[in-house]
């Protein structure tokens, strides 16, 4: 079965104008080792700039660094072209 959305590209966090962003949560867990001792393996957080399902820009530290990059992009009026073969 196919992924959805959200787990490909993340859950929707807010929009600025016409950009999304969308953050992926890895959660930690748990790896035992050849030894059969268990190790925790960190989990992360992806905060990325979405134009609906194409990547345009991080990732990012933060929420707020993201949504200043998609102003700076929207007052240059960005859209996301497709590249030719």
């Amino acid at each position: 079965m196919s992924q959805s959305k959200t787990e490909k590209i993340g859950k929707y966090v807010r929009g600025v104008g016409y950009l999304s962003i969308r953050q992926k949560i890895t959660p930690q867990r748990r790896k035992k080792n050849h030894l059969g001792v268990f190790e925790t393996i960190g989990g992360s957080i992806e905060i990325n700039l979405f134009h609906g399902k194409h990547k345009i820009g991080g990732p990012y530290n933060s929420h707020t660094e993201a949504e200043l990059k998609g102003i700076e992009l929207l007052g240059k009026k960005f859209k996301y072209t497709k590249p030719k073969k």
